[in-house]
């Protein structure tokens, strides 16, 4: 007798539940998806215990008469696909008819349906197997109720998180699928507390404000791009308001949440600069694709997709997010702390920012806040910034200089408030985008060095700079072999030639043979910031005026003259509102 039997249904719909059901999220989110193909308007989602213990959802769709309710539990019963053609153009969220099934087998669930809003059908089944069905009064649209999640895998059931961990992971995943419809209301209730109520509003901002909060929503930049037949939507924060993970990036293709690594790499490649280390923006990319250039089907959950057209869209992508943070006023404005000061009052957030390309002209200068001599810490002056760059539209407001505070931040006025500026950050943003375009240049000019750099390596790395010392040299890193481990560099490009030079030249020379490769292009962003943090203003130094006025004048014409190399502010706001609540001079 044969080895080979057919599995059993029930066993076949258990397993299946192990790639499509994970986790309650999972459940909820096959049931979103189902009521927005019935073009449902208002979506409410009940969950007790993080929805181990019941997950309801209630919609006011189109509704399923008696014999759609019955074979919905059938595995691999769909509306959505007829044909192998349908399965090349996709356009509804689920299609494959195995989560209700799945869902069934490893929970109690029940669906109530109806059509008309007069009679309805309900079916409900425990582990695989029909409990009941029949008429049933319900309101138009789909009630599914599930209940026990797992209780007949233990296995399962042992690996979920405490019901506060799922809660949160219902919440993020429901966030997404909001901002993916944001003409459907989302009501998302937990143990009759409310967590998300969307309003169904066309306007982006107020759907943004829902989910994250009013200073999200009045930091929120819009832009689109249309590009090889797709076309897109890009949703940024401003950089003043971050993440510490990539959670917040969201990919929305065809209404649909996605993942994609290289859009999201694209999205956080965008931001370089612009947000400190380790810190990652608030984004969402809409793309209206082809269906026939976009594979859902890659993974069970329908979470991960391809897309045929992937290189295009991202180079667009990369060139949009830094049009539109170029092209937009990115001081951050901070709030004076006042705990201390027994002051009885709410502080408020204010984002009122001059725009951009339109500097602001004081109808009467107020009086000076601190005078230019009052200077403290003075030092010996800094060598003033490098030739100045070309000059472009000023993004900065009209500042006018009042003095100098520890030798580091430089104070500036206009009607709008106080400003500091971090004079070294001011200077590395400054040296980093000269150098960056320096470097960008295919034949380097050199100097030679008065006393030669002795370069010693282990034999490895030896190995690596002789067999490539004539691209070392196409790259103006003149080298001579003294031994076989020891090398003279005579002649270096020009924008090395700075102070402390050999210990850049070291740093490049490591970064180039770790990664075996003599491409200063492939190490152009790592190159510019270690030349621009070295070759900058230092904290502690005293400034004269016409160095400040060059740095102010170079910083103005930075493409991002808002954040250091490493996504530091290079000026702070504070607002006259703010000031004049801590001095008590008005309420709120």
């Amino acid at each position: 007798m044969g080895k080979i039997a057919k599995m059993n249904p029930h066993l076949a719909n258990m397993i299946a539940a192990g790639e499509v059901v994970e986790r309650p999220s999972s459940v909820v989110k096959e049931l979103v998806e189902n009521a927005i193909d019935a073009n449902a308007k208002h979506i409410k989602i009940f969950l007790e215990e993080g929805g181990l213990k019941e997950i309801k959802v209630v919609d006011d769709g189109e509704g399923m008469d008696e014999e759609d309710v019955k074979l919905a539990f059938h595995p691999h019963a769909t509306s959505k696909i007829k044909s192998e053609y349908d399965l090349t153009r996709i356009l509804s969220l689920g299609f494959r008819g195995e989560a209700i099934a799945s869902i069934a087998a490893v929970s109690k669930m029940q669906i109530l349906s109806s059509q008309d809003g007069k009679g309805g059908y309900q079916c409900t089944y425990q582990a695989g197997s029909m409990l009941s069905s029949g008429p049933t009064p319900a309101n138009r649209g789909t009630t599914v109720i599930v209940q026990n999640l797992f209780f007949n895998t233990p296995a399962r059931l042992k690996h979920l998180k405490a019901p506060k961990s799922e809660l949160a992971s219902i919440s993020f995943l429901l966030d997404r699928i909001a901002l993916a419809h944001p003409e459907i209301r989302f009501t998302l209730v937990h143990e009759n507390k409310t967590f998300l109520a969307t309003t169904a509003s066309s306007e982006i901002r107020s759907l943004m404000g829902e989910i994250y909060g009013l200073d999200a929503a009045k930091a929120t930049l819009e832009a689109s791009f249309l590009t090889d037949g797709t076309k897109a939507k890009l949703i940024l924060v401003k950089p003043e308001i971050y993440r510490a993970n990539k959670l917040e990036i969201t990919l929305i293709v065809n209404g649909r949440y996605v993942k994609n690594y290289t859009i999201t790499n694209t999205i956080i490649e965008g931001f370089k600069t612009y947000l400190p280390i380790g810190k990652y923006p608030i984004a969402v990319l809409y793309l209206e694709i082809d269906p026939l250039l976009v594979d859902v089907n890659v993974h069970p959950s329908k979470m991960e997709i391809k897309i045929s057209n992937e290189e295009a869209i991202t180079s667009s992508l990369l060139e949009c997010i830094k049009a539109t943070l170029e092209s937009t006023t990115l001081i951050p404005t901070r709030q004076i702390p006042t705990k201390d000061l027994n002051v009885g009052y709410q502080k408020e957030s204010i984002f009122d920012l001059p725009r951009v390309n339109s500097p602001l002209k004081p109808k009467e200068s107020p009086k000076p806040i601190l005078k230019e001599e009052e200077k403290v810490y003075p030092s010996k002056p800094a060598a003033p910034v490098k030739e100045e760059l070309p000059q472009e539209p000023k993004k900065l407001p009209y500042l006018e200089y009042v003095g100098q505070a520890f030798g580091t931040y430089l104070i500036f006025q206009n009607e709008k408030g106080l400003y500091l500026m971090d004079q070294h950050a001011a200077a590395e943003r400054i040296n980093y985008e000269k150098y960056y375009a320096l470097l960008g240049e295919q034949n380097q000019p050199t100097t030679e060095l008065l006393l030669p750099i002795l370069l010693s390596f282990t034999k490895s790395e030896a190995l690596f700079v002789e067999e490539h010392i004539e691209e070392f040299k196409s790259i103006g890193f003149h080298l001579e072999a003294m031994s076989n481990q020891d090398f003279v560099l005579r002649e270096i490009p020009l924008w090395a030639k700075l102070d402390n030079a050999e210990e850049i030249i070291r740093r490049i020379f490591a970064l180039l043979i770790e990664n075996k490769t003599v491409d200063i292009i492939t190490f152009r962003d790592a190159v510019a910031k270690q030349i621009s943090c070295k070759g900058s203003i230092k904290a502690n130094h005293a400034l004269n005026k016409d160095e400040i006025d060059s740095l102010l004048k170079n910083l103005n014409a930075c493409k991002n003259p808002f954040t250091c190399p490493h996504g530091r502010p290079t000026i702070i706001h504070f607002t006259t509102t703010e000031l004049e609540k801590m001095f008590e001079r008005i309420q709120s």
